[in-house]
């Protein structure tokens, strides 16, 4: 019975880790960056990426557009270098980006999606708004 039983918890708490899981299609496409949770461990990083794009295209390039201060609701400045690209590990559900050396971790919680980057620590929610 309790070969039964651990059986059971297994395979419970493996199909759980399979549905968070994550594929490079699920990932592909337009984000915005809805929250920043952990801000201080770096304020200004943080005030940057509060409503952010991050774009992730077919094609494995990579944009970050920041919200302009003084602009207008739609106006934003793209602050990531040119011919950048990202690649995804679905193993290790991590986001890799050249030349602007970021590594960021993807993970899922019920419905919100989180992207939070190694180096600071900031916890991105993000939405797929397109």
């Amino acid at each position: 019975m309790k070969n039964l039983i651990a059986l059971f918890a297994l395979v419970l708490f493996a199909g759980t880790v399979q549905s968070q899981s994550l594929t490079q299609n699920d990932i592909t496409g337009t984000w915005l960056v809805v929250n920043v949770e952990n801000s201080n461990s770096n304020p200004t990083m943080a005030a940057k990426m509060t409503n952010a794009i991050i774009n992730l295209y077919a094609d494995n390039s990579f944009e970050i557009k920041e919200k302009k201060e003084k602009g207008s609701a739609y106006e934003y400045n793209t602050t990531s270098h040119k011919n950048a690209t990202w690649s995804y590990n679905p193993n290790t559900q991590t986001i890799t980006t050249t030349r602007t050396k970021m590594t960021l971790k993807v993970s899922k919680s019920g419905d919100k999606v989180f992207f939070t980057d190694k180096d600071s620590g900031l916890k991105l929610e993000v939405l797929k708004p397109i």
